[in-house]
């Protein structure tokens, strides 16, 4: 048996496509392969050159095929038998079935087990007096089937589950899940004989027997018969990347291979002494023609040849697992690990094949061997008919024959230009290609600069994170999905709100249970592939939602449908604006008690920035970041789950020139940002705000630092020289506002660390996949001296990182004497904060070794102050009552989504409201579990902004303070002009202001009607048909706002507020036609009308709204969306509500009413917001008076007959 070689590697089909069963063909030059998906294939062997050829490739089983896997393949002189769990299947060598059994094929009175027999199939074999029956072995009994006669089946009696099928002579030999074998003679239907082999699972079983007959997996020679096995200690198990019961390798580190092979005399009923293999033996097969040789095999690669009369004689190889085949397409060879599985020897002895687990058959034979037949007569094959295509006559391109004279091919099919309605391409199918990853580019420059040889200038393919590169998706016919796979528009609901998909069909008439049903609200990832230990797709609920426009306007879009916090009422943030990236963070610190309060407290003072300098230069809206953050918070708390806009706050940023310097700007949510870019810009945004809140802060309230007192990390630095020579020392105290964290390096003996190391200088360095054994395995191989064992990797969490950042010891060289020495450096935190701020910005490998922790995120800490060296110890939990203990809970963290498909990356929150967690994704709101939210083994989460707050610091409120009537506001502005810039005296005024004596309580009415401009236009998509569907709405801005007494008082309908407010920015239309507004009336310097901030004029409708005003006005949801104040259904009086009947579909105008009801005409010329104003007040005083005379509804009836007669317009004269 010596020189054996490998003489043939070849891959025959995907690598995710495990090859399960392997058998050659005893008639023809063919080797058969059964796959974890089900089908069957077969390769011919080609002399020159030496190759195997598809030949042909069948499914097993008429069932569904994906999760079926061929556990067994037998040869028959008519075609191949294949063996699934619960199909046998019988085809010619052609591929056409001839013959398919399950459990629906036989009467189920026959056998009352049948079902669950024909579920847990497990081997077979021929029976030794024909070739037509069939021995079926399973977890259960044993059953015997007539392949002349199908229907017919027998069932022995015989108990225990087999893994092994074989036969010898006139005696079946049973080999069992635990290790026993079983002679049994079909004849009596008894066991003849019992060997205890092992007492585990057996590995793999052969027969070599008197005669010359065919045996299921051998040819047999004449010698006296064995039975030969192996088997493994313990219970059996497999890897995640192995075959299941096919014949799959074992996964090593969850059994102990039995290093003995065990030989029976089954004529002398006898055991033999055993052959030992070291390597541990997971298949063995005796030699065809030569009976005193064993062929045994390791799934590590070793393979044996041994003499059973002469152990001493043994040949041994090593199989080369690791080494790609090489394609044509690529020559390129790339080592990773593999198994060996699957040993068998070809029925003339010449040939053994085996596979590894990247789907590669090896061939192996002998270096003198000038065969390449597999058995020693082959039958011939069967080769396809080849029709030639007939030769038609050509035409020349300079021939005046015209082309109608060239016929056509007939077919019977459609031809590929007569496109299907529903295989339109639309825009959404005609992307460019995904921009490569930014951190793929770095990892690729740093691996270029290492210049490792050994691995060359390529670096591996990383499947965990990027999905298998060899996949496609399937096209499905019929439109695209949009992410949103929801009912949408309000409009789609009935009137009798049974059909549709209006907040009554979606939140309120199905509730919170029935909703998370729905597929955008699904957050349980897909089940786990084979080709990835991890889902690799995240769920429908973090996907990037679109906001979708009907005819109707954003009015008709349902945003409850997506809210389903419940009696939490907690409200979404619309995206489709300017920097709508930052929604995330946005919503982790609305919840938070001490932020909350710290920006909603400073509106309870008044500060209002009028010079030309500060408009000027600074911000145009007369406001800072801090106020507008507390405008912000303050409607989200009133809006009560309704969604709000960030149109004021985002403008406050674009106005900031440090925002803008950053590169902090981004106008279309982030789609054009790579994953990198996109953290790195929440992360910046994030150290901006704190600081312009202390900034805004101090500004507006001197002497006071509430910012650095809520979120101020105090720490300091203590520089000293090393011994009597070296005299340095300093101190350095500073406060940072969030902590970037760091990444341990392997240990903490002095080596200076940078910020975010690279996580493999801390662990070991992985391949594409990390297990938590591959990670309990490397750390357990460290040096002691890295400190880090086997039991402090199970508890690896954020606080090893969070406890070294915040204790830093290094060296650095000293620069004050000529001498070269080191001084020591400490840095350490003296103190946290209430609220602590922890920026992730960790790389692709970092993240890889975080999503091998199942619990890396902890949702509470204890932090300890010791006083002896100064550092900060940080525990998970206390055993006992320790006053020194502080402890911090996780308030919740933003997390990046990363889409392997290309879409780009989303960013969502997770944030703990009232002891519930809860998924924030603009305005998409739904609960969330808490495995869910600490969950972070899915490829795809990445925490990046991480929020814990102190849960027993005294001086910081723990409850919300929200604003209410209650509170003191001051509320001067009320009651005196606040002029931007320059007063223009000649300019008369239209308003009378509030005295003291008028100011309004709960409950006063007060009529508003507010003008806009236009900074942006709207963006629309013509369609092939000619259709327009809008993408964008225009963005307006608020131009005027003028508040009118509406009590029945003296002064009922005089106007006390009438601002016009000053803008900056290019206004693109300012529809003088409906808002009255002329060009440079806004303009701080050409205007000739006096101007106000927008603030101003915001803070006195907010103060209003706070003092419990109601609002008359028509129309007004418009109005406040832009205006960007929530105002309580309880405080609106809109009289385009109360006119209004849903059967008609029509909402009346204003200018339609007024004539028809009050007998006016106004708007005749420019509209103005004081005759819109006072107009509305006197249409709510006519209709309180129909109501009271009881004739709303036939006036309304009227009202409708009378526009459809005049088509709903007023007449010219």
């Amino acid at each position: 048996m010596e020189g054996w070689i490998e003489v043939l590697r070849t891959q025959v089909g995907e690598p995710s496509d495990n090859i399960t069963s392997q058998y050659f063909d005893a008639n023809q030059n063919l080797i058969w392969i059964g796959s974890s998906s089900g089908y069957t294939s077969s390769f011919l062997s080609h002399p020159s050159p030496f190759q195997l050829y598809p030949y042909t490739r069948f499914c097993s089983t008429t069932q569904n095929a994906s999760s079926t896997p061929v556990i067994q393949l037998l040869n028959n002189k008519d075609g191949i038998l294949s063996l699934l769990h619960n199909n046998l299947n019988f085809n010619n060598r052609t591929g056409m079935c001839r013959l398919s059994l399950n459990s629906s094929y036989f009467d189920s009175s026959s056998l009352t087990l049948l079902p669950q027999l024909f579920k847990t199939l497990s081997c077979m074999s021929l029976n030794h007096t024909t070739t037509n029956e069939v021995i079926i072995g399973s977890s259960l009994s044993l059953l015997k089937v007539d392949l002349n006669k199908p229907q017919i089946l027998s069932h022995f009696d015989y108990q225990g589950s087999l893994s092994h099928i074989n036969h010898q002579s006139k005696f079946l030999t049973l080999g069992k899940t635990q290790g026993t074998i079983d002679l049994f003679d079909p004849k009596s239907n008894e066991i003849i004989k019992s060997f205890i082999g092992h007492n585990g699972f057996l590995a793999d079983l052969d027969v070599l027997g008197l005669g010359g007959s065919i045996y299921p997996m051998r040819v047999s020679s004449i010698y006296p018969s064995k039975t030969v096995s192996s088997s493994m200690l313990g219970q059996m198990s497999y890897s995640n990347n192995t075959m299941g019961l096919n014949g799959g390798n074992f996964a090593a580190n969850d059994v102990i291979i039995d290093p003995l092979i065990n030989i029976f005399d089954v004529r002398m009923m006898r055991s033999l002494a055993p052959i030992p293999f070291p390597f541990g033996a997971n298949w063995v097969k005796f030699h065809p023609k030569l009976p005193n040789i064993l062929v045994v095999a390791s799934s590590s690669g070793e393979i044996e040849f041994v003499d059973m009369y002469d152990q001493l004689n043994i040949h041994l190889y090593q199989a080369d697992l690791g080494r790609l085949a090489t394609t044509p397409s690529s020559t390129v060879e790339e080592f990773t690990p593999s198994s060996l599985s699957n040993l068998q020897i070809s029925s003339n002895g010449e040939f053994i094949a085996f596979n590894d687990s990247k789907a590669t058959v090896h061939l192996w034979s002998q270096g003198n061997n000038t065969t390449t037949d597999f058995v020693n007569f082959p039958s011939a094959v069967i080769q396809p008919n080849m029709v030639m295509p007939s030769s038609f006559n050509s035409v020349s391109i300079e021939s005046d024959d015209p082309l109608l004279a060239v016929g056509m091919p007939y077919y019977k099919d459609s031809l590929l230009s007569n496109f299907a309605s529903d295989l339109t391409f639309t825009k959404e199918m005609a992307k460019l290609p995904a921009a490569i990853d930014d951190e793929l580019v770095e990892e690729f420059q740093n691996h270029q600069q290492l210049s490792l040889s050994s691995v060359g200038p390529f670096i591996s393919y990383d499947k965990s994170i990027y999905g298998s590169p060899y996949l496609a998706s399937k096209y499905e016919r019929g439109h695209l999905k949009d992410g949103l796979a929801a009912p949408k528009f309000i409009s789609g609901t009935s009137v009798d709100g049974k059909g549709g998909a209006g907040a009554g069909a979606g939140a309120v008439g199905r509730g919170i249970k029935g909703n998370l049903e729905e597929e955008v609200f699904q957050y349980k990832p897909e089940e786990t592939s084979k080709t990835s230990p991890t889902p690799l797709v995240a769920p429908s609920c973090y996907n990037r939602l679109e906001i979708k426009y009907s005819k109707f306007g954003v009015e008709d879009f349902d945003f409850n449908y997506y809210n389903l916090s419940g009696y939490n009422r907690l409200s979404g943030l619309e995206n489709h604006l300017d920097n709508s990236y930052i929604n995330p963070l946005l919503q982790l610190y609305r919840y938070s008690p001490a932020f909350y309060n710290l920006v909603t407290g400073s509106l309870l003072s008044e500060w209002l920035p009028n010079s030309n300098d500060f408009i000027t230069t600074n911000n145009p809206q007369g406001s800072s970041v801090l106020l507008e953050m507390g405008y912000l918070f303050d409607m989200m708390y009133k809006a009560q789950g309704k969604n709000v806009r960030v149109t004021n706050f985002s403008q406050v940023l674009l106005e900031n020139h440090m925002f803008t310097q950053q590169g902090l700007l981004n106008a279309n949510e982030g789609k054009n940002l790579s994953s990198w870019q996109l953290r790195n810009l929440i992360i910046n945004f994030n150290k901006f705000l704190l600081l312009q809140l202390q900034e805004d802060h101090l500004n507006q309230h001197p002497g006071l630092n509430l910012p650095l007192d809520i979120f101020g990390i105090q720490y300091e630095i203590e520089i000293k020289g090393y011994g009597g020579d070296c005299n340095v020392y300093d101190k350095i105290y500073n406060t940072q506002l969030s902590l970037d964290l760091m990444t341990p390096p392997p240990n903490n003996n002095g080596i200076p660390s940078k910020k975010f190391m690279p996580l493999g200088n801390m662990l070991p360095k992985y391949g594409s996949t990390v297990s938590t054994a591959a990670v309990a395995t490397s750390v357990a191989s460290l040096p002691t001296s890295s400190g880090f064992t086997l039991a402090s990797r199970k508890n690896h969490n954020l606080l090893t990182y969070l406890e070294y950042t915040l204790n830093q010891h290094r060296s650095i060289p000293c620069r004050v004497h000529n001498l070269i020495h080191e001084i020591e450096m400490k840095s350490s935190v003296a103190k946290l904060p209430p609220l602590l701020c922890i920026n992730l910005d960790m790389d692709n490998k970092e993240m890889k070794l975080i999503h091998g922790f199942k619990k890396w995120l902890v949702p509470e800490f204890y932090v300890n102050y010791s006083t002896t060296n100064k550092r900060i110890h940080l525990k998970p939990m206390v055993t006992q009552f320790n006053q020194d203990n502080i402890k911090y809970e996780l308030l919740g963290y933003v997390c990046e989504i990363h889409r392997s498909d290309g879409s780009g990356s989303n960013l969502v929150s997770f944030v703990k409201v009232n002891e519930k967690w809860f998924l924030f994704n603009d305005f998409l709101v739904i609960p969330i579990p808490d495995e869910e939210v600490f969950n972070l083994t899915y490829r795809w989460k990445r925490p990046t902004i991480v929020v814990y707050h102190n849960t027993e610091n005294n001086q910081m409120s723990s409850q919300f303070n929200h604003l209410t009537s209650q509170c003191k506001f001051d509320d001067s502005i009320l009651y005196r002009d606040h002029f931007a810039g320059t007063i223009r005296e000649s300019y008369k005024k239209e308003y009378e202001l509030l005295t003291r004596s008028e100011a309004p309580t709960f409950g006063s009415l007060v009529a508003i009607d507010a003008e806009f401009v236009m900074l942006k236009p709207e963006k629309l998509e013509v369609k092939c048909n000619g259709s327009k569907q809008l993408i964008r709405p225009k963005l307006t801005s608020l131009a005027r706002v003028s508040v009118l007494r509406g009590d029945n008082v003296e002064k009922q309908g005089v106007p006390f507020i009438d601002d016009y407010v000053v803008h900056k920015t290019k206004i693109y239309n300012y529809l003088t036609n409906f808002s009255g507004i002329e060009e440079n009336d806004l303009d701080l310097i050409k205007s000739l009308k006096n101007l106000v901030t927008l603030q101003t004029a915001y803070r006195r409708l907010w103060l209003l709204l706070n003092m419990g005003c109601v609002f008359v006005g028509h129309g007004l949801y418009n109005d406040f969306r832009t205006i960007n104040l929530q105002v309580p259904s309880s405080q609106i009086k809109d009289t385009a509500e109360f006119f209004y009947l849903s059967e008609y579909k029509r909402r009346l105008g204003l200018k339609f009413l007024a004539y028809v009801l009050l007998q006016e005409k106004v708007q005749t010329g420019n509209h103005d917001s004081i005759e819109d104003a006072r107009t509305a007040l006197m249409l709510y005083k006519k209709y309180l008076e129909l109501v009271g005379t009881g004739t709303l509804e036939s006036t309304l009836n009227r009202i409708y007959m009378e526009g459809q007669h005049l088509r709903f317009k007023v007449p010219d004269q």
